[in-house]
């Protein structure tokens, strides 16, 4: 059994070592319960997310960071004055020199602070999604710390606030490249740029973990309680970040970057005029993305459609669809209808016909079910923008289908019309 005495230990043990790290959790098998297993994973995860966002953890990186950027602002202040100094005194390159190796030594132990930080946090990563996966059953949850009910942690905000204000100042400084003293603070921005895009990167990448694992639970809960006779309609809590949210955040930057070198230089009309084609493009190219991600899914389903149409019966409405979406939990059985549950996700095609669901995958997958199986259905839009709605097939055996498809309402519509119980989510 692993062990995970030290996932509750405090991150304030100690102000120069951190505590150490809870270990793997292994193999489901090596825990003598489901229960036991439950208990550690939701130790380990509060303990790693505690140390994930500890203040002390967070102000260590903002004083190194800090560090860091002003000895990238000052460097090249003294190399520019030992430069351009007036009589080419050499005692004044020589304090230069000498300072500028004393910003060095300054630096160093900030540098291997933020290396330190950056390989734990790689670790942390590492098990926050081991011990998240070792089970994903109904009564197992994540820690809701990382704003994946919503909208991303505020440190994903402040950062995210930080960077639009570099991009802003660094558009001001070469807006006027002929001013020397100006662009001397370019290699500041650029690090101090670097070190908000790190943290908007990782904070961004826990709110799409959390986000991921609470929608798999979120699965799990509905599906365990359809398996309790489908007793009253069930809600599914949403999850994720409106798309046009995420739209505004990513042209943001670029509009007020046009308009801050617009205003600098008012009269540099080709430079004006690049920036607003390029802020044009930015505009234009989100949505465009969004589609083609939809339409290169669509087009491969429909594909495998066209191919699997006659091994349905003659005249059947053929859906194409992906299936085997479904995400470890710990309860899934390896054979018959829950197989078309598992991963790796697969192209096939649907149709509702006679009383049957007819089921066909390309690989030669084949599974009838009779309506009289079904104890129920639910159709549900995906929380990532370019992603289909899904439907999921509930079985009254206990086994759950979830597939995707852009016709999810028009099957939704003809299961209802042949009696099959629709849930609302």
């Amino acid at each position: 059994m692993t062990n995970t005495s030290n996932a509750g230990t405090s991150s304030r043990a100690s102000l120069f070592r951190a505590p150490p790290l809870p270990e793997g959790p292994g193999s489901p098998q090596a825990w003598p319960d489901r229960a036991a297993l439950l208990r550690a994973q939701a130790e380990a995860l509060k303990a790693l997310m505690r140390e994930d966002l500890s203040r002390g953890r967070g102000l260590a990186f903002l004083v190194c960071a800090a560090v860091v950027t002003l000895v990238a602002v000052l460097a090249p202040v003294l190399v520019v004055d030992a430069a351009t100094g007036e009589g080419g005194d050499t005692n004044d390159v020589a304090v230069s020199v000498a300072v500028c190796v004393l910003l060095a030594v300054i630096a160093l132990p900030a540098l291997l602070v933020l290396r330190s930080l950056r390989a734990r946090g790689v670790r942390r990563r590492r098990l926050l999604g081991e011990w998240a996966a070792i089970e994903r059953g109904c009564d197992s949850e994540i820690p809701s710390g990382y704003g994946s009910q919503g909208s991303p942690h505020s440190r994903f905000i402040n950062a995210a606030g930080l960077l639009v204000l570099v991009f802003v100042l660094a558009v001001v400084v070469l807006a006027n490249a002929s001013d020397a003293s100006g662009l001397v603070m370019l290699p500041g921005l650029v690090v101090a740029g670097a070190f908000a895009w790190a943290t908007v990167r990782k904070y961004a990448d826990r709110y799409t973990w959390a986000s991921r694992e609470n929608v798999i639970r979120g699965r799990a809960r509905r599906r365990q309680r359809h398996r309790g006779q489908m007793s009253g309609v069930v809600e599914v809590q949403p999850t994720g970040v409106r798309p046009a949210l995420l739209y505004i955040a990513l042209c943001a930057p670029v509009v007020i970057v046009a308009l801050v070198f617009a205003v600098a230089r008012p009269k540099n009309v080709l430079g004006i005029a690049l920036v607003g084609l390029v802020a044009l493009a930015v505009l234009l190219i989100g949505a465009p993305v969004v589609t083609r991600k939809r339409r290169r899914e669509r087009d491969e389903i429909a594909r495998a459609a066209d191919t699997l149409v006659n091994s349905f019966p003659p005249g059947a409405v053929v859906h194409p669809m992906r299936y085997g979406l479904g995400e470890p939990t710990g309860q899934r059985a390896a054979a018959g209808p829950a197989s078309w549950d598992c991963d790796p996700p697969r192209a096939g095609a649907l149709a509702v016909g006679g009383e049957l669901v007819q089921l066909r995958g390309v690989n030669g997958d084949a599974l009838d079910i009779p309506f009289a199986d079904l104890a129920g259905v639910a159709c549900m839009a995906n929380t990532v923008t370019w992603l289909d709605p899904t439907l999921d097939l509930l079985l009254r055996s206990g086994d759950s289908i979830e597939v995707r498809t852009p016709r999810a309402e028009e099957i939704a519509g003809a299961l209802s019309g042949a009696g099959v119980r629709t849930v609302s989510a």
